[in-house]
């Protein structure tokens, strides 16, 4: 099975689909490629009967998961009363270290994507900047845009697997 062909034939469908459910492009665009990642792992594990259901199956389920995030959130920033709150502690050592060692493995996994899509890569996730507003600054299409940031996630979750301790 061509994973990558089949998410080319139903992306424009999935994007609308989540659109539907959260109102809002970008972050539909974000499920989608993230819809696309598990489905690619479940790909690997086991044989696929229905692909098309399975992929729209978890696109739905992310953006589902998504709205509850957004809600539980909301929730608490509403009923929190400031004065209970407690103050933050500083980050131990330990978790100043971790994080650095974090860092320091994703700028090497973003430093070994190719020019093209370093740059995508770094505008969206980054700069924040919108597919189009890349497409623009870059001379490209949107789903140029797209396909790179969507290569740049899975080399970057790849290697931070690999490299991580568990």
């Amino acid at each position: 099975m061509n994973i990558e062909a089949l998410y080319q034939q139903h992306q424009d469908e999935l994007i609308y689909h989540v659109f539907g459910i959260l109102h809002c492009r970008d972050i539909a665009a974000d499920i989608v490629q993230e819809s696309y990642i598990k489905f690619s792992r479940e790909a690997e594990r086991q044989k696929i009967e229905h692909p098309r259901s399975l992929l729209f199956r978890i696109a739905h389920n992310l953006a589902l998961d998504y709205l509850k995030h957004v809600k539980v959130t909301e929730s608490y920033a509403q009923s929190e009363d400031p004065a209970l709150i407690p103050k933050t502690e500083s980050p131990s050592a330990e978790q100043l270290v971790s994080d650095a060692q974090r860092l320091h493995l994703l700028r090497q996994a973003i430093a070994e994507l190719p020019p093209r899509c370093r740059q995508a890569f770094i505008l969206h996730n980054i700069h924040g900047m919108s597919y189009r507003d890349i497409a623009q600054a870059l001379n490209i299409s949107e789903s140029g845009v797209e396909k790179h940031i969507m290569k740049g996630l899975l080399h970057c979750r790849k290697q931070m697997k690999k490299r991580l301790p568990e």
